[in-house]
């Protein structure tokens, strides 16, 4: 079992190696950057008006018609943040469930725990970075790590925007696999007495099992989810929830786990479209960069899981910049 932390909650296979921080004075020498006295008093000056500190990364349409809105700290959010992560998040030791934004951890990993199954659910946390409230971070702050509450109000100030948990900065991320800290690891021991594997890429929820299961064990597997889910104040998305065997396609993260993990035909089928127009268009105007760079890191992602015809590709692309 891991070691308790210092408060009365368990911490549920999630735990924080390093003693509690005590006091705002402490905090502020911690994450002290660059021109900062290292003041308690310049801390919370930041804090107050974080919310102010951000901008507009990047607007993504998802398939469904919502869009995605990533941002970007400035300076000295931003390099606060980043000591927030270094000294105190990176401190934290996820449970190999949990897949998001860790070392030799991500798609591929997450993918590869289900491997060859008979059975792959999956389920998609609705809006999860927008959903995930400012009183939830607190939590985190304060019940999880056991900072007492002026600290634990202050680092939510400065890791949230306008009441919740902005995608894109720094330390959003390793918040996000804490948000179910008080019940995640006990629905996966209960999954794993009955031979299922439970898996967490940040929103993404990947449930898997060595036999086949009934419907009714299905849907219990599946009324559990949203139960966790719902406790916190999230909902699943209905539309993108999937139930697939090994007689079909099974996908788990973006990426076919029937056999061995391999890129979805259609996937594939757009990353040779993509070269192949490109090359046709190399007789007519010189390849730009940003069409070279975007395409050349599809190419990378195709040959980690398909080599020779990632090979293949790259060496068409390059005769193409010639």
């Amino acid at each position: 079992m891991p070691p308790l932390l210092c408060c009365d909650y368990p911490v549920l296979d999630t735990y924080f190696r390093t003693r509690p921080i005590g006091t705002l004075n402490t905090l502020a020498r911690i994450l002290r950057w660059p021109g900062c006295q290292k003041t308690a008093a310049e801390l919370q000056a930041v804090a107050a008006r974080a919310s102010s500190l951000y901008r507009i990364a990047g607007k993504k349409r998802k398939p469904d018609g919502s869009v995605r809105v990533v941002y970007d700290a400035a300076f000295p959010l931003k390099t606060i943040q980043g000591r927030i992560q270094c000294m105190i998040l990176r401190s934290v030791e996820f449970p190999e469930y949990l897949q998001g934004s860790l070392r030799h951890r991500g798609q591929a990993s997450n993918a590869r725990r289900h491997m060859g199954h008979r059975l792959v659910i999956t389920e998609d946390v609705q809006n999860f970075f927008p959903a995930t409230s400012a009183k939830t971070i607190f939590e985190i702050w304060h019940r999880f790590f056991c900072f007492p509450p002026e600290v634990a109000e202050c680092l939510t100030k400065l890791t949230t925007k306008d009441g919740s948990l902005p995608q894109g900065a720094k330390t959003s991320p390793l918040l996000a696999n804490i948000v179910f800290w008080q019940r995640e690891r006990d629905l996966v021991l209960e999954f794993q007495k009955r031979g299922i594997v439970y898996t967490r890429l940040v929103d993404d929820i990947t449930c898997s099992a060595v036999r086949d299961l009934s419907r009714s064990e299905i849907s219990w597997v599946i009324r559990k989810l949203r139960h966790m889910t719902r406790s916190f104040g999230f909902r699943l998305k209905r539309k993108k929830e999937t139930v697939a065997h090994a007689s079909s396609r099974m996908i788990a993260t973006q990426l076919v786990v029937n056999v061995k993990l391999a890129l979805p035909t259609e996937r594939r089928a757009k990353i040779r479209a993509a070269v192949n127009s490109c090359v046709a268009s190399a007789s007519e105007r010189p390849v730009s960069d940003t069409a070279f760079n975007r395409i050349s890191g599809q190419l990378a992602h195709l040959t980690q899981f398909h080599p020779a015809e990632g090979r293949t590709l790259r060496e068409k692309l390059r005769r193409a910049r010639q």
